[in-house]
């Protein structure tokens, strides 16, 4: 009888040991300034983002949110339901888009330009000067080079 117990007890555990793993998700990759859609399996009640200056979430209903690159960077996501169960947790990683962009650096000032067929300067939040706010953020040595080429 008390080994049908412990068996049952050790299924309880792994099942709860299951559910709460499901929760959790691999990293996300988000583009800067751009938004991936993230649906949740339960009611979301709650949204958590580690650094908002590195992403924010946009909720459109319990089950839909977006969350939107806003600063280079890596945070996490936690969305909760209303009994504070986790529906969501993962990393999240927010780096440079893989097209249309390209970044200008002379010397620490740093310009953001979104090229599609031409290049503009891309408007930021914290922007200024026609330059991008923010910690700058991994271009290769060559980027700059590759700027003044495609720049009109």
């Amino acid at each position: 009888m008390r080994a049908f117990a412990r068996l049952a007890a050790a299924a309880v555990f792994s099942a709860s040991f299951a559910a709460a793993g499901a929760a959790a998700a691999a990293a996300l990759t988000v583009p800067l300034d751009q938004s991936i859609r993230l649906n949740v399996a339960g009611s979301a009640a709650s949204v958590l983002v580690g650094n908002p200056e590195v992403a924010d979430v946009t909720v459109v209903d319990s089950h839909t949110l977006f969350v939107s690159g806003r600063g280079y960077g890596a945070t996490d996501i936690t969305v909760l339901d209303r009994d504070g169960r986790t529906l969501y947790s993962g990393d999240l990683v927010v780096g440079a888009a893989d097209t249309g962009r390209v970044t200008v650096y002379r010397g620490p000032a740093r310009t953001d330009l979104a090229c599609a067929p031409g290049c503009q300067v891309s408007i930021r939040s914290g922007s200024t000067g026609g330059g991008s706010g923010g910690s700058g953020g991994g271009a290769a040595p060559a980027a700059p080079t590759l700027a003044a080429a495609a720049t009109p």
